[in-house]
């Protein structure tokens, strides 16, 4: 339970945006969640033996329960990055992490530089306008750039979207 807490916290509390991607009840079940792990951990901190936690009342229960949640949570998290793998393919060339990353960057082309990569064979990075809303170029990795003929607007549209145009 601590292991899956860990992992959904890292995610949950570091994207402030996966809370309005994600249906509203998986963030609010998160919440709850973690509410009531982090006060059964108070509990078993305040305690003295390892023994000691069996007199906490209904501890089993209550991890039993706060496992099949979190499961659950996993799940509808990794239903979601499926169907954004599914709406732009390159993204099954970035692992789950550094995909949560670029969803919740989705705004900032600039923070998402180091993902192109992975996604782009040949792609380092991407030049960006002075506004930084529009992608002007490619570099590679040797420092070569090409300049698009056409710029791709990534300002306020969905990043699966102009991600599919720049390819």
């Amino acid at each position: 339970v601590q292991r899956q807490w860990v992992y959904l916290e890292g995610i949950f509390s570091g994207n402030a945006d996966l809370k309005h991607l994600l249906a509203h009840e998986t963030y609010n079940t998160f919440q709850s969640s973690s509410a009531e792990f982090l006060g059964l951990m108070k509990s078993i901190q305040q305690t003295r033996l390892a023994s000691s936690c069996l007199s906490i009342p209904d501890c089993s229960d209550t991890l039993s329960r706060l496992s099949h949640r979190l499961s659950k949570i996993q799940k509808a998290l990794r239903d979601y990055l499926e169907q954004e793998r599914q709406a732009f393919p390159r993204f099954y060339f970035v692992g789950d992490e550094d995909l949560l990353e670029i969803i919740g960057n989705a705004k900032d082309a600039d923070r998402l530089q180091k993902h192109f990569i992975k996604m782009f064979a040949g792609v380092q990075s991407i030049q960006l306008s002075d506004d930084k809303q529009n992608v002007i170029g490619l570099c590679s990795r040797e420092g070569e750039g090409v300049a698009l003929t056409k710029p791709v607007s990534c300002g306020g549209v969905k990043i699966n979207v102009w991600l599919k145009e720049l390819q």
